[in-house]
């Protein structure tokens, strides 16, 4: 069987029709379901903790979460929390999050890179049952004992499933990129993220794993897939387009030119994006930039886009569904995991 996971976000399905998904992909032989927590839409937790008692083998990854909006300590929480409820099926994927939408709720933003490394020490300390005084550069936490609470010292205490849960760290820039492979159980890649930079990831991932004496065999690189199937030969869609517009718009200059984009393009996108929409930008957005930023077409063409993942350094490619073709794109992902 060959390792495929789903991805779904806060729009558009339902708490009940993820679940649908989520069962079917579990019976199509999915390695994992992750669910980004994208704001101002529905949380993350809340769906997984569905997904928990609705499910009995496929893994649930929350992914991703950030430790601005969410303290730390709370992630540990949460995320040992949604584990006892899969009975150890549980993954997290921390990463620093939209930051233009995390400070539009006031919330300050700082030193990413040290948060990230001093989250995911903390929540590893803390669900190993450790007592613990933190002085971190950006993270202070004083004589906190995971699963201990005083108001509760006579009834008893919460024990984490497992005393170690897989992290993975959301990266994208070169020392996000080493980070995970210094520290992270895995990494995961964002969606649009284009074949060519998955080269340039793994090539950062190996610095930083070289740097803690590790090998890169020991990090699960994960890649979300925007993916859009259809049943006949036509163009896509003003969603999909849409989708490419913000990602294409958003992108480091340095991603555009290793996939061959003219980064004047990608500001007149942008331009377009800004002042007029998504749905104007989508207008600009080239068969050829879809074909570079997401996996459109007939399923067997999808198939053959996430071998290309693969073949690039991908041990777990997530294919991220854009409507409307939802159903078609688990049936194409079980399609993948069993040939």
């Amino acid at each position: 069987m060959r390792r495929i996971g789903l991805g779904l976000s806060g729009v558009p399905l339902s708490i009940m029709d993820m679940i649908q998904y989520v069962r079917l992909a579990e019976k199509r032989g999915f390695d994992s379901v992750w669910i980004a927590e994208d704001y101002f839409l529905r949380d993350a937790v809340s769906p997984l903790a569905c997904f928990a008692f609705t499910t009995k083998k496929v893994k649930l990854g929350v992914g991703v979460i950030n430790p601005y909006t969410r303290h730390p300590v709370l992630i540990a929480e949460t995320i040992a929390t949604i584990d006892e409820m899969s009975k150890g099926r549980s993954i997290l994927a921390l990463g620093t999050g939209v930051i233009p939408l995390i400070q539009q709720m006031g919330i300050k933003v700082q030193k990413p890179l040290q948060m990230m490394r001093e989250s995911v020490e903390l929540i590893r300390r803390l669900l190993a049952e450790k007592e613990t005084t933190y002085r971190g550069s950006v993270i202070e936490v004083d004589k906190v004992k995971f699963g201990a609470n005083p108001y509760f010292d006579l009834v008893g205490r919460f024990r984490p499933l497992r005393r170690r849960v897989p992290i993975y760290l959301a990266a994208m820039g070169p020392k996000m990129l080493q980070l995970a492979g210094e520290i992270g159980d895995g990494v995961l890649f964002s969606a649009g993220s284009p074949v060519p930079y998955v080269r340039y990831a793994v090539e950062n991932l190996t610095i930083g794993a070289k740097r803690a004496k590790r090998s890169l065999s020991e990090i699960d690189v994960a890649c979300y897939i925007a993916c859009a199937p259809s049943q006949k030969d036509k163009p896509p869609g003003k969603v999909v387009r849409g989708f490419v517009a913000f990602m294409v718009s958003y992108a480091s200059e340095e991603v555009l030119k290793m996939s061959n984009v003219d980064p004047s393009e990608a500001l007149r996108i942008r331009g377009v994006l800004e002042k007029e929409g998504m749905a104007e930008a989508s207008k600009y957005v080239s068969d050829e930039l879809v074909k570079t930023f997401a996996a459109y077409g007939k399923p067997q063409g999808i198939i053959e886009r996430i071998e290309e993942y693969v073949s690039h350094g991908v041990n777990l490619p997530i294919l991220f569904p854009i409507p409307p073709n939802l159903r078609l794109a688990v049936e194409t992902g079980g399609r993948y995991a069993h040939s």
